[in-house]
């Protein structure tokens, strides 16, 4: 038997520190050895253009240090359990879903199977799902799991089925079973549950194209009746149903206990803050509560599975090791993505976070919260403080109390769902997860840790093409000494990057992926997120929070496969790092051209590194190239995005025109002049259009020809003003185009709906009809599915 002071987990270093410390001082000498040079070379004119781009050559030196303490001492845990004591603490697993329509039912009734099959004592489980959208279409998803789970469960245990998610099992080459000399009547009870996971999968799908469940299903189970009436998302009390009870009072088909399953959706009443997420798991902690009451809460999205039955094994082994127990707040497990394309897309795989940096935590008191997969004990996410002498006792509570009825729960419950049931209380401040934020996970994890942003990547994307296009240099002669170092600090970095992609199972394609998310989202979603965070503090509009669509288009799918880069929907998303990326090829292709026509090879030297940045950037925009002008399915994107980005290069070069020309003296100097222009930074009304672009949502009015899926692109405005290439002439008076845009859109003010107010700005919207014509400079935006949060 095992010793009750025999560890639970051991950890090891990640090998290969010598090589990497060797690294990071040969690399921090590098950086240091650029500061000594944009101190001692600043130059006599264009010192503003020098101090932006040292202030974000700075910026990337502060965040290389960061990344770098994550990397500096990486660590791995090993978990023993089959040391674990038979008497294992009881578990609380809550899975939160909000919209129907973008997190299919079908899909939350997969992610309840997966976590309800779990090889653990089912006396010791709950299972809570959080509803905020109060659909009875997620209620009878989650009714058809549990009358399936009691045919799921004990095939499960039968065979020993891995993943225990049913969706995966039967549809998926990765399945696997355990032999236990049942092979003869394995194909029998395969096909068998296969078969009656098919017919729910057919109910649950059938039901949400009808929007109404079929009444003899209602008449099943009296949690329907809360549908009786009509229920509002937005203005409706508490609902709380027990689908499966956890005391025996419900069995399987093999006659053994069900684990606990509640329905749970909060009251919602206009002008009470929900706080998202966060109040949703929030709301589950009160009712797990009074319920089960289990001392460790396992939170899991709906649009996730477990790919392991003995997880909870696995996390028992920390929070029952002899030695740490008492200093773990919470265990983050690692995602793991189904789905990817061979070369990761879009990055969403992660690999650098949970392969990698999430390790490097460790070390630091471990990692941050993710917001799913994490289990938390109850007392430290409830606001309990670590000392050193605190020792955790389990709570054996059953999951229902002796003396108490599950009616009785259920209405203890529903008054703890309230809008009203925080008030005076300290919930989201210093109990369960914290307010105040969209990434409350985040939020959270820092809170109990305690108990990057992106306009760096803006200035280096702009400053050096549009300095090169004016013949001014921001960096050293590809003949100064000084070259070296900046060579050796680009080169060494990226393949740094590469190798660690690599190590982590990754392929270069996939690192060309990863660095080009890192660019777009950086100039897009991370950009916009920092004026929107401005702007809540300075208390003009409030942080939304957008559901993520977990919808699939068959079309949508194939692409992917072939990994053909998607963007869905027009978004003033696409539309600075589509400016960008014209204008580094706009540069990079016109500065080529000039030398070579000029054949001066102290040009190239002049200007080797700004164009080897502008070759890179275009380089990895290639996918943004070929979706503004190439392609031509229904959903590419980037038409209107590319004609405002196109009409700002042009501008740019419009601008540049107007300047004197000489090529007398040195070819460096004569290159500066030939190139230089009045200037190119955007006027003042340009200026205030883009505020007005990215801050209010000012938008062209669009009325969409057909209805499209949840994630498909808006079909494009059938108005012809929208469609028309509007071009730049020299001398044309503006007050004339003005005049006769008014005077069609007149005309056609009959067809067209004015765009819904997403922000506390609806009066500016007024002014939006003179404002219109203008934006076309830069593209038109659709409104109707918002902005989302990221690419």
């Amino acid at each position: 038997m095992t010793s009750p002071t025999s560890r639970l987990f051991t950890t090891h270093q990640a090998p290969g520190r010598a090589l990497f410390r060797l690294y990071f001082f040969m690399f921090a000498t590098g950086i240091f050895s650029l500061f000594y040079y944009r101190l001692t070379h600043i130059p006599a004119d264009h010192r503003l253009l020098w101090l932006l781009v040292s202030l974000a050559e700075f910026w990337f030196a502060v965040m290389w240090l960061l990344q770098q303490s994550l990397r500096w001492n990486p660590t791995y845990h090993v978990t023993h359990p089959e040391r674990l004591p038979e008497n294992l603490p009881p578990v609380d697993v809550m899975v939160c879903t909000a919209d129907p329509d973008r997190e299919p039912p079908a899909l939350v009734a997969n992610t309840l199977l997966s976590l309800m099959a779990y090889d653990y004592d089912v006396s010791k489980l709950a299972f809570y799902l959080s509803d905020d959208g109060g659909s009875e279409l997620t209620f009878h998803a989650a009714y058809q799991a549990s009358i399936f789970a009691s045919d799921w469960l004990p095939f499960c245990r039968k065979y020993n089925v891995e993943p225990r998610a049913p969706q995966a099992f039967f549809f998926s080459s990765e399945n696997s079973v355990v032999d236990r000399g049942c092979r003869g009547t394995f194909q029998q009870d395969y096909s068998s549950v296969k078969e009656k996971f098919q017919e729910m999968q057919d109910r649950i799908r059938s039901t949400l194209e009808d929007r109404k469940v079929p009444e003899e299903t209602r008449r099943r189970h009296k949690g329907f009746n809360e549908w009786n009436t009509k229920v509002n998302p937005r203005d409706h009390p508490s609902i709380v149903e027990v689908l499966l009870r956890g005391d025996g009072g419900d069995r399987d088909a093999e006659g053994k206990p069900m684990p606990t399953l509640v329905y749970v959706s909060r009251e919602k009443r206009p002008g009470h803050p929900h706080n998202f997420k966060g109040g949703a798991l929030n709301a589950l902690n009160r009712v797990s509560a009074v319920m089960s009451n289990a001392p460790f809460i396992l939170n899991v999205d709906c649009d996730m599975y477990s790919n392991n039955s003995q997880t909870l094994h696995h996390t028992m082994c920390f929070f029952l090791d002899p030695k740490e127990s008492h200093r773990l707040a919470f265990v983050q497990f690692p995602q793991c993505f189904a789905g990817l394309t061979p070369n990761d897309l879009y990055a969403n795989g992660l690999i650098r976070i949970f392969d990698i940096e999430l390790h490097g935590m460790n070390i630091y008191n471990g990692p941050v919260y993710c917001g799913t997969g994490a289990i938390h004990r109850r007392e430290s996410l409830n606001g309990r403080k670590f000392t050193p002498n605190f020792r955790p006792k389990w709570d054996q509570k059953p999951v229902c109390g002796e003396q108490e009825k599950w009616s009785e729960l259920e209405a203890k419950a529903k008054a703890l769902t309230t809008c009203t049931s925080e008030h005076g209380k300290l919930w989201g401040k210093e109990m369960g997860l914290m307010y105040g934020c969209p990434v409350e996970d985040l939020f959270t994890g820092l809170a109990l840790h305690s108990r990057a942003w992106s306009l760096p990547i803006l200035c280096y994307a702009l400053l050096p093409p549009l300095a090169m296009a004016n013949g001014v240099s921001l960096f050293p002669k590809a003949s100064d000494p000084w070259f070296k170092v900046f060579a050796f600090l680009g080169i060494a970095s990226h393949a740094y990057s590469l190798g660690e992609l690599l190590l982590a199972k990754g392929t270069v394609k996939m690192w060309l992926n990863d660095t080009r998310m890192w660019m777009i989202r950086g100039v897009s979603s991370f950009l916009i997120s920092i004026l929107d965070t401005i702007l809540k503090y300075l208390g003009i509009s409030e942080s939304g929070f957008e559901i993520t669509s977990k919808v699939i288009d068959e079309e949508a799918v194939d692409r992917y496969k072939d990994e053909v880069m998607e963007f869905a929907v027009a978004s003033p998303m696409f539309v600075p790092p589509t400016t960008l990326s014209l204008l580094n090829l706009y540069c990079f292709l016109r500065s080529t051209v000039l030398m070579i026509v000029q054949g001066e090879p102290s040009v190239l030297d002049h200007m080797a590194l700004q164009l080897i940045l502008s070759g890179f950037i275009s380089l990895i925009s290639l996918p943004l190239y070929e979706a503004s002008f190439l392609r031509r399915d229904k959903v590419s994107g980037g038409e209107e995005e590319a004609r405002g980005s196109v009409l700002t290069v042009v501008r740019i070069d419009h601008r540049r025109k107007q300047g004197k020309q000489k090529n007398e003296g040195d070819p460096a100097i004569a290159w500066e002049e030939k190139t230089k222009g009045v200037g190119i930074l955007p006027s003042k009304r340009q200026a205030a259009i883009w505020v007005g672009f990215l801050v209010f949502d000012w938008t062209p009015h669009r009325t969409p020809e057909k209805k499209t899926s949840a994630i498909a692109r808006a079909t494009r405005c059938s108005s012809a003003s929208l469609r028309r290439s509007y071009s730049i002439r020299e001398g044309e008076d503006n007050a004339v185009l003005l005049q006769n845009w008014k005077e069609r859109r007149r005309r056609r003010r009959q067809d067209m709906e004015p765009p819904a107010a997403t922000v506390p700005f609806s009066k500016l919207f007024t002014c939006a009809d003179g404002l219109d014509w203008v934006l076309m400079g830069i593209g038109s935006i659709d409104k109707e599915k918002g902005v989302p949060v990221s690419l």
